[in-house]
């Protein structure tokens, strides 16, 4: 039996991992006939006189993974755990040894953040050990129910607007936060409030920016859904009052939950409104329209990341947050696959922040610091071919398989942690393992304040089902062993199996030539057991070179996918950029429009000022009353020359003689202003003319009787 690596070590670790198999699905399953064909669980080792002195339960450490029968790999794989959880492990022996209280003390005592995620195939119990069943409580509720229990005499009441206003203004993330009461009823509605009220007092939501209390109700934009979980519906049981912590109860303490996934490598908050009403069903061909939120250092927090612009709900009861948590998974992304009916299609992570009240005695300031307790909900790897995806859920496992590619080499450089060298973890690859890893560093450039950060505690917890595919499942426990071991069983040789066959005598002459021959035998049995050794050495390099070439196409194909996914959003900015651009300069051309169109109309006002200005207008002056009454004395004496003509004329005309000019008459007739009066009757006779005359005449002498003008009296004179 060879071994390729030295007998496992003592060494530290970014996480401890835990290895539990998955539990029967029936109550009375027979373990004896679901028992698994490559998973062995070695012996616990015996305590020591300085170990477990109380009489606890041992677990094992150390898994041996024996290839079946049907498989092409032939070596035997021996992994290294904390601790090692078969599968009657209940939920409670699963909480207290994978060390949660410490990470819940670690958290309100300690000061210290605390993180904990299952990794496993899809399928292999991991939501179970998490979020627990309908009737068991998983570790996020256990943990949750210690959490307030222990903080019940110091938590502070969310309906309090003061403490919304102290709380935002001390949280580094620029988050959203509101209290419990707000969030359920903007989610669920009010069940007891009046049917016809058209509003309700509510705890205003305060931004982490704002510097004065608002005293606007909050805006009802999460979408509305029909029954608020009920706090009896959720499972009692385990109990865990044997694990609450005693705090200080002269401290005052306030509770922040907060809920995000990372879908295609992308945060999205699962607290804040959707478009549709559930994500659970919602088709995964359609685009994700929500906002993604950027993982990154701000102001208050410059000495390490933080998701920027969550919704945070602050809870003062452990009800509060389970209604909370349940809203929560209702957004997270899942989809029936081949392998999972009800399968998470991106990594969930459930935060609870602990906020407690500092005071300043010398400056009289005020502020909130806490620490985080982060419970993540991994997806598991699928193989395309076991879970029959295609299209967009086929992409969304294929990010999925990356993501927790990039987590296991971060894992395997925990084992060059135990020889003292300082080990580059690949942690900015992705947003999954920058999330998981960034707080397990102290940060470089850090301030004199935050010199004195502890580095976060964290444990994984890894997921296998005993029953299930052989090859993912070896990949997975691969990745996460704090350590490994591989023995290759070597095939009998020809020659030993020669060798082995007692001898017999001799009874001819041909004992020369047979032992020549067995001589010979022997040789080629040597160069067969060597070029066997050699096939299985490079069996063995085959199999790791198609783990690798299965590596490098998940990574090629990841690429792509970026690749495209840049493609696309280098697209839309160039979209939009250029519309940008094409507005603007829609906008220039406007103002340049415009401006010339001013300028046009501002020159021809000036033209056509210069223009009146040069131009004057002649009117004649009216005349003066004088001149007036001189014309019509002139008027008044032409018409008397005229009269006195026609009064010799009429005269000497003979009263029996006819007029002979009829060659002068008016060609305009009726009018008297000419000499011809031939429009009179040829027949009448001289005394009609003359009394006709005679009339005109009195008119005329009539004029010459009225009074002369002033004027013509001044002349007189």
């Amino acid at each position: 039996m060879e071994s390729s690596q030295s007998p496992f070590q003592g060494q530290t670790s970014l996480f401890q991992v835990y290895l539990r198999l998955r539990p029967p699905i029936g109550q009375n399953a027979d373990l004896q006939n679901q028992k698994s064909d490559y998973l062995i669980v070695e012996p616990p080792e015996e305590a020591g006189s300085s170990d477990d002195t109380d009489g606890a339960r041992l677990w094992s450490k150390y898994i041996t993974v024996q290839p079946p029968n049907d498989s092409r790999k032939r070596a035997v794989e021996k992994f290294a755990f904390t601790k090692v959880f078969e599968e009657r492990a209940s939920q409670l022996e699963v909480f207290e040894e994978t060390g949660m209280v410490p990470l819940i003390k670690g958290v309100l005592v300690e000061g210290r953040d605390g993180l904990v995620a299952t990794l496993g195939v899809s399928g292999s119990g991991k939501s179970h050990t998490i979020l627990g069943s309908k009737s068991q409580r998983g570790i996020t509720q256990m943990s949750l129910d210690v959490l307030f229990k222990s903080l019940a005499p110091a938590i502070q009441s969310s309906d309090n607007a003061m403490l919304m206003q102290s709380l935002a203004a001390s949280d580094p993330s620029e988050a959203q936060l509101y209290s419990a009461r707000s969030f359920i009823e903007s989610v669920y509605g009010d069940p007891c409030a009046d049917r016809g009220r058209g509003s309700r007092a509510q705890t205003p939501n305060v931004s982490s920016r704002a510097q004065t209390p608002l005293e606007t109700p909050v805006t009802a934009t999460f979408p509305r859904r029909h029954m608020a979980p009920r706090p009896s519906a959720f499972p009692q049981t385990p109990d865990v009052s044997d694990f609450v912590l005693s705090i200080p109860e002269h401290d005052e303490y306030a509770v922040l939950v907060s809920m995000y996934e990372v879908y295609n490598d992308r945060i999205f908050d699962l607290l804040s409104p959707s478009n549709g009403s559930s994500n659970r069903s919602a088709n995964n061909n359609q685009k994700d329209s929500r906002r993604p939120l950027m993982f990154k250092p701000t102001e208050g927090s410059m000495d390490r990341k933080v998701v920027v612009g969550l919704r945070k709900v602050v809870c003062s009861t452990c009800e509060e947050a389970l209604t909370v948590l349940e809203t929560g998974l209702t957004e997270r992304k899942v989809t029936g696959t081949g392998s999972n009916s009800v399968s998470s299609r991106s990594h969930g992570f459930f935060c609870v922040e602990v906020k407690k009240k500092i005071r300043d005695q010398r400056l009289g300031y005020e502020s909130w610091v806490g620490n985080t307790l982060t419970i993540v909900d991994l997806a598991g790897s699928e193989r395309a071919r076991n879970a029959k995806t295609a299209g967009a859920t086929l992409a969304e496992g294929g990010k999925i398989n990356e993501s927790l590619m990039y987590l296991g080499q971060c894992l395997q450089m925990q084992t060059n942690l135990q020889s003292g060298s300082k080990a580059l973890v690949p942690f900015r690859q992705c947003k999954l393992t920058e999330l998981l890893f960034s707080n397990s560093f102290p940060s470089s450039g850090q301030t004199a304040h935050s010199s004195h950060r502890i580095p976060q505690k964290a444990n994984m917890i890894v997921t296998a089902d005993p029953l299930g595919d052989f090859n993912a499942t070896s990949q997975i426990l691969r990745y996460s062993a704090l350590a490994r071991e591989v023995t290759v069983p070597r095939i009998p040789s020809v020659s030993s199996t020669i060798l082995a066959i007692p001898a017999k005598p001799a009874h001819s002459g041909k004992s020369a030539f047979l032992s020549a021959s067995a001589e010979e035998l022997e040789r080629a049995a040597l160069e067969i057991a060597k070029l066997t050794d050699g096939y299985e050495a490079l069996e063995m390099r085959l199999a790791e070179e198609e783990m690798a070439r299965e590596e490098a196409e998940i990574r090629w194909k990841a690429a792509e996918e970026k690749c495209l996914l840049l493609d696309q959003e280098i697209r839309e900015e160039c979209f939009a950029e250029m519309e940008e651009r094409i507005e603007d300069e829609r906008r220039r051309w406007q103002q340049a429009w415009d401006e010339q169109t001013r300028r046009h109309e501002s020159h021809l006002d000036r033209k056509l000022d210069l223009l009146s200005r040069g131009v004057e207008i002649h009117e004649d002056p009216e005349p003066s009353t004088e001149e007036r009454v001189d014309e019509l004395e002139r008027e008044n004496d032409m018409l008397r020359t005229r009269i006195a003509a026609l009064e010799r004329e009429l005269l000497n005309r003979s009263p029996t003689k006819k007029t002979t000019t009829t060659s002068k008459k008016n060609t305009i007739p009726g009018r008297f202003d000419s000499l011809d009066y031939s429009f009179l009757k040829a027949d009448s006779d001289t005394e009609n003319g003359s009394l006709t005359i005679s009339k005109k005449l009195g008119r005329l002498r009539l004029g010459e009787n009225l009074p002369s003008s002033p004027l013509s009296q001044r002349e007189r004179k």
